[in-house]
């Protein structure tokens, strides 16, 4: 899971596999390789990077942390028509209608540049999802088959299951998941990455 956290220090963390951290002494903006972003505050003490051109106008809001099934997004809540509604961060960037989604290239809920920031479709969306915690194999695509002693491959195009074999190793089944969705899903492809 990816978090942008401040602590009771106010030292500035990303969290992610790189766990990186920034210092005090760091500006509102700052750089990652070639892109420039600024952080706005959220609720919990994390905060969420967004591009130059879109921290003004979302600055000024109130944002709160919501922790999601493998990731936080930055919601605020707002009165429309008499009601209230959450409006994602990511979404309001774009001002998209509730019919289009949005998918985070890197699966950091927080990290809403728009080079990070794809408009797709809800099955595109659930291709790039991360595999689900708690099922027999750590993989995507990939699942015990206790009947035949054996780790099952399969993958959903358009909702439908299709089975891509059995196999002795959890690593082969992960790597045919693999050349299967590349060949289905191209870039919204979740890889398992399996050695």
């Amino acid at each position: 899971m990816y978090a942008i956290r401040v602590n009771e220090n106010t030292t500035n963390q990303v969290q992610s596999k790189a766990q990186s951290a920034c210092s005090d002494s760091d500006l509102i903006g700052f750089f990652i390789g070639d892109s420039h972003m600024k952080r706005i505050p959220l609720s919990k003490g994390m905060f969420a990077l967004v591009d130059d051109e879109d921290y003004e106008r979302l600055a000024k809001y109130y944002w709160c942390a919501r922790k999601g099934r493998n990731t936080f997004y930055a919601d605020r809540s707002v009165k429309l028509n008499g009601k209230w509604t959450t409006i994602s961060m990511h979404r309001e960037i774009f001002g998209l209608p509730k019919n289009k989604q949005i998918d985070h290239a890197d699966h950091n809920g927080l990290n809403n540049q728009k080079y990070n920031l794809r408009i797709c479709t809800p099955a595109q969306n659930q291709q790039n999802r991360l595999p689900y915690k708690g099922f027999s194999s750590r993989y995507k695509g990939v699942g015990w088959a206790k009947d035949d002693k054996k780790w099952r491959s399969y993958i959903y195009p358009n909702y439908k299951f299709v089975s891509l074999g059995y196999f002795d190793s959890e690593i082969e089944a992960a790597n045919a998941y693999d050349a299967k969705a590349k060949e289905l899903f191209g870039e919204f492809a979740r890889l398992n990455n399996a050695e």
